[in-house]
């Protein structure tokens, strides 16, 4: 059996219309703000509450749609790089939901697994950001070292803000949409 393939149900396809929809239309209306985006908890909370073929699908449509028009302008390479980087965050929701956190144990720590899930958000946006900037570098023929370090420590520090942005939502944002999700699913 080919695992690239998987079934889709109506409902699925419902959830990844309108998920796809929020994410795009989150980049749209956050453009003025720097790397600050919904997009990628959106993605993780879909992964977790949904399964990894959700996520990542989600995740990858969102970034075909968004980056064919980006305001930023399009590069295909970096375009190629941010739809595969953007289904990280889909893959690693899929996984975490899969294999732990039920949030309706007893012993549940509210404070705990939003600490956790800011680290996961951190980790994963830091993945993300080496390896889009790592493809940007090689397709404008600049240094990857200078790409990164440009990317992170110099104003307006879009790595620092995306990073930090995507810690804070994860944080305050996941535990509240995965409980109104599994809230809606019953």
């Amino acid at each position: 059996m080919n695992i690239l393939f998987f079934r889709l149900t109506v409902r699925d396809v419902s959830i990844i219309t309108v998920l796809t929809a929020l994410c795009v239309a989150g980049n749209y209306a956050l453009v003025g703000l720097p790397n600050i985006k919904v997009m990628d908890l959106v993605v993780f909370v879909a992964g977790f509450a949904f399964g990894v073929s959700v996520g990542a699908t989600i995740g990858g449509l969102a970034w075909i749609v968004y980056g064919a028009i980006n305001p930023f302008g399009f590069s295909l390479p970096v375009w190629l790089s941010t739809i595969v980087g953007e289904t990280m965050f889909g893959i690693a929701g899929g996984i975490l939901g899969r294999i732990s956190y039920k949030t309706s144990e007893k012993n549940f720590n509210i404070f705990r697994f939003s600490f956790e899930m800011g680290l996961w958000g951190l980790i994963i946006t830091i993945i993300y950001d080496l390896f889009t900037n790592t493809v940007f570098a090689i397709t404008f023929n600049v240094p990857i070292v200078a790409a990164i370090v440009t990317g992170w420590l110099i104003p307006p520090w879009f790595g620092i803000l995306h990073e930090a942005g995507n810690f804070i939502l994860f944080s305050s944002a996941v535990y509240p949409l995965t409980r109104v999700i599994g809230t809606l699913r019953r």
